[in-house]
């Protein structure tokens, strides 16, 4: 089993989805599911797909594990991966 681990501060469409200084890349997966994660950070890009994907998310994480579904959202098919749990960072 792989997993990726997603960081907040790499989500915006400024910052992460950019693959150089001048044009965004186009995000690849859709998280679904799970409570309290902002509308925004549902779209993402990774650079290699693996089964689960882990979102950094103020103080937690939010896990979620790859499906066989596909979601169009403005246009492009995303993997979808559904939430699974969810954990808290040690203080």
């Amino acid at each position: 089993m792989t997993s990726t681990i997603l960081n907040t501060a790499q989500v915006g469409p400024d910052d992460i989805l950019r693959c150089d200084d001048s044009r965004p890349a186009e995000p690849n997966i859709f998280l679904s599911g799970g409570k309290d994660i902002p509308d925004d950070l549902r779209v993402q890009r990774v650079g290699e797909f693996a089964d689960r994907v882990k979102l950094s998310v103020q103080n937690r994480y939010e896990h979620f594990e790859e499906t066989p579904e596909v979601r169009t959202v403005d246009g492009r098919p995303l993997r979808v991966y559904g939430w699974i749990y969810r954990t808290y960072m040690a203080e």
